[in-house]
């Protein structure tokens, strides 16, 4: 790959115009799926702009070390590293979060976790307490306390690098003051109850991995994808206790993979938990259980 960027890459002392043109056919050769877009993103990323709109500049010129940089990064995209990995952040609902290595990367499937807690929490104004299990890159807490201004909320993950980040994505977007993430496996040291829970657990089954598209497997944390032989593990672990951090009329949102709500909502029933409700995502594809306590 790197002799054919070589010998059809733009001289040193091209335009952006050109370089844009580049990026996207060595991108379209390689099999990227939105190779435009992606070139925009990335040539902003390689010029250090904050907008990635060229319209009007396709004349502008180039330096030959902002080039080099792109060229650069047009090469780790066609090795089908994520567009967000490479500029190191990813939009997620109304936030732009720092994405780092160790975290997964926010699809817009989970969105429907957000989107469904604004239809069972219609009044913005709650000071709902709120857990995320598994927070990463506190994506699904974060956007939860943007939506409710008088609530408050803790980000669990295992992994401290994850923790740093939420905390990190939090000062970034003024929510340092009501949002706390803490390291713990699960639910191991959280004695409180809460009106919201959030949880995307792992649930990629071990031998499908390796499956699934390569900026998938190659470049996403293991850790947060695997969830066991038959993608199950994760619910299994956390169902015995999700009930007892339940605050009366507390919710429980949980992603789920598209092929598993029954399988998932059996493995909850056993614990004192009912399935209120099942949402789809923009695939129309069954994604978010809604959960709440079950009255004996």
């Amino acid at each position: 790959m790197r002799d054919s960027f070589q010998n059809s890459w733009p001289a040193s002392n091209c335009k952006i115009g050109d370089a844009l043109s580049a990026a996207t056919k060595q991108m379209r050769s390689a099999g990227i799926p939105d190779p435009i877009n992606d070139s925009r993103i990335l040539l902003g990323y390689s010029l250090a702009l904050k907008d990635e709109r060229f319209y009007g500049l396709e004349n502008t010129a180039i330096t030959p070390k902002q080039l080099a940089c792109y060229q650069v990064n047009i090469e780790r995209r066609c090795n089908r590293e994520p567009t967000s990995r490479i500029i190191g952040r990813r939009a997620f609902w109304s936030l732009n979060l720092k994405l780092t290595p160790q975290a997964l990367d926010p699809r817009p499937d989970s969105e429907t976790l957000i989107e469904s807690m604004l239809r069972h929490f219609p009044d913005r104004n709650m000071p709902l307490k709120m857990l995320d299990l598994g927070t990463g890159t506190g994506c699904l807490l974060l956007s939860a306390l943007y939506e409710f201004p008088h609530s408050t909320g803790v980000g669990i993950d295992v992994d401290i690098a994850c923790v740093l980040l939420g905390q990190e994505n939090a000062v970034r977007h003024g929510l340092e003051k009501r949002a706390i993430f803490k390291v713990g496996n699960w639910y191991a040291k959280i004695n409180s109850k809460f009106d919201v829970i959030l949880c995307n657990p792992p649930y990629v089954p071990t031998n499908h991995i390796s499956k699934l598209q390569p900026e998938v497997f190659k470049f996403e944390p293991y850790i947060a994808l695997d969830g066991g032989p038959d993608g199950l593990d994760c619910y299994r672990s956390l169902a015995p206790g999700l009930a007892d951090l339940l605050a009366p009329d507390g919710l429980i949102f949980m992603e789920i993979g598209f092929d598993q709500k029954f399988t998932v909502t059996e493995i909850m029933e056993k614990y004192t938990l009912k399935v209120n409700a099942i949402e789809k995502d923009l695939a129309a594809h069954d994604r978010c259980l809604i959960l709440s306590y079950k009255q004996c």
